[in-house]
């Protein structure tokens, strides 16, 4: 019998790990893809893919503070489930120990009983917090690896608009290359 409730109790942590790693990357939304490796040819080429990596580089660093901001929510969200859990547990172990302690006695065996149901369902609820704690804990590490992935990716477009620049400086003549690089950025 107690083979069965550890078994059970082992099937809810990870099936509330796996739903929770699954919820928390249906929340997040798709990532641009990063750059690719091509050489510019030309000035005009330069200028103008120099153009569109500033308006994705742009795009890329709203995607990271967007992801940054979920995942800061979801921490704040683990410490709170995880003050609940830590308050459950908590109140179930007095709860016991006040229940060990009524039953001591003769007359308090009544009291001994209702404490002890007391404790049962405080235990039950803490359970059920864990259980909680878990799955938000992954989609914090799926957050979390979205966020890597976005600040790859900003950083990818960043050394691209970079690249770009000095193709612009290497292929344009100075009065086009400082008309280009004078524009203001998208974002």
């Amino acid at each position: 019998m107690i083979v069965i409730f550890i078994a059970a109790g082992v099937l809810a942590i990870v099936g509330a790990a796996v739903l929770g790693r699954e919820f928390g990357r249906a929340r997040l939304p798709p990532a641009q893809d990063g750059p690719g490796a091509s050489k510019p040819e030309g000035c005009e080429n330069a200028v103008k893919e120099w153009d569109d990596a500033r308006q994705k580089a742009c795009n890329a660093k709203r995607e990271q503070d967007a992801a940054q901001i979920l995942a800061t929510d979801l921490r704040g969200q683990v410490v709170a489930a995880t003050a609940v859990h830590v308050a459950l547990v908590i109140a179930a172990v007095a709860t016991y120990a006040a229940a060990a302690a009524a039953i001591a006695t003769v007359f308090g065996i009544p009291a001994g009983i209702v404490l002890t149901g007391v404790a049962i369902g405080l235990t039950v609820a803490a359970a059920a917090a864990l259980l909680v704690l878990i799955g938000l804990t992954a989609s914090l590490t799926a957050a979390d690896d979205d966020l890597l992935l976005k600040i790859r990716n900003r950083q990818d477009w960043d050394n691209r608009v970079a690249d770009l620049r000095a193709a612009i400086n290497r292929t344009c003549p100075v009065e086009r290359a400082e008309a280009a690089l004078a524009r203001p950025g998208p974002c």
